[in-house]
């Protein structure tokens, strides 16, 4: 951990020189993208994070639940619109939300658009939905992936170290059980993203144990597709009056190229997500090791006012982007792989 400590301090150029040599091995000038919707199914949420302005307690007057008719009506509609290759179905922890509601979408969605890959809930619904339905973790990801899910979100991950999540998410999952959902999970044959959330009340030293975790874990199960950092945002959040302000686009640089080095031989894929720090950081995060860019994000309301702010409608946008930054853009599908012919002919 001591090294990767170090290497959060060490000059940030030298990092991006060392974490772009590392993507040009791997991958040349290629940069990944998804076309994709965010399928944010409800905004109820009993856990109450400091840091999300999403989430509405129960009876709210601003609460929303989507049926199943409705949740699937709008990925057709995504669908049918733009072409996507994947949903990622995230929410709140709602209480009237069982896992029968996500059997039914999962399998009523692969049923009308079997091209469209499941990547959904967190740790976090996936602790919930066990303590709900008096399962254990092992038996509910079985019922979910029989039903279609095909791959786990991040969500949930912040920083690994139950000192900080204590004082951001008192009522989230520890650190421990976060990592053995995940763990259950890869051992299902459901992979999954790694996430981290920096920029609040954190040390270097807690991103450092954060890294050492997700690479600990990963040593063991090979499951962790790509590696996701992103700032808080404050908005109209909690912690946003006492953390008023987001770190520097430098700060994704430096996230991204440690993330980069570190996972070198663990995790092959790091994601420059353009939602919070905009497309022009991102732009400039796959010189400090990224390969992939995200996707479209169609739908997403958590960061609704930050996805306004940005240039990007379409599949086009996101190519457009990654090919003006001087790399080529190739569409993949929802487990990183290049779809055939699409080195990106549509910019």
């Amino acid at each position: 951990m001591d090294e990767i400590e170090e290497l959060l301090r060490a000059d940030l150029w030298e990092l991006g020189r060392r974490a772009f040599a590392i993507r040009a091995k791997l991958y040349g000038d290629v940069t990944t993208f998804i076309s994709n919707m965010i399928l944010n199914y409800t905004n109820v949420c009993v856990v109450g994070c400091s840091f999300c302005a999403f989430y509405r307690p129960p009876r709210h007057p601003e609460v929303y639940t989507y049926s199943v008719e409705e949740a699937v009506r709008r990925v057709l509609e995504v669908d049918a619109r733009y072409g996507i290759r994947q949903v990622l179905v995230q929410g709140g922890v709602n209480p009237e939300i069982g896992i029968e509601y996500f059997e039914e979408l999962f399998r009523r969605i692969k049923e009308r658009a079997p091209h469209i890959a499941i990547h959904a809930l967190s740790p976090l619904e996936v602790d919930y939905l066990s303590r709900r339905e008096r399962m254990s973790y092992r038996e509910v990801l079985e019922r979910l992936k029989e039903a279609g899910m095909e791959s786990m979100p991040g969500g949930g991950g912040e920083i690994l170290v139950d000192e900080v999540r204590r004082l951001i998410a008192p009522r989230k999952i520890d650190a421990e059980t976060w990592l053995r959902i995940m763990e259950e999970a890869h051992r299902l044959g459901i992979p999954s993203s790694a996430t981290m959330m920096y920029g609040h009340v954190e040390s270097l030293r807690d991103v450092a144990l954060h890294m050492r975790k997700i690479a600990e874990l990963q040593a063991k199960t090979g499951g962790f597709m790509a590696f996701i950092a992103w700032n808080f945002e404050p908005g109209t959040s909690e912690l946003g009056k006492k953390i008023p302000y987001p770190k520097t686009s430098a700060t994704l640089l430096r996230m991204v190229a440690v993330a980069r080095i570190v996972f070198r031989d663990l995790i092959p894929h790091i994601q420059t997500g353009w939602l919070t720090t905009g497309p022009e950081t991102a732009q400039l995060a796959m010189y400090f090791g990224a390969d992939d860019f995200g996707g479209t994000l169609y739908e997403e309301k958590v960061l609704e006012w930050k996805r306004a702010e940005a240039p990007i409608d379409r599949r086009e946008d996101v190519a457009k982007l990654i090919k003006s930054a001087g790399f080529r853009p190739a569409e993949r599908d929802n487990l990183y792989r290049i779809i055939p012919g699409e080195e990106y002919r549509k910019t």
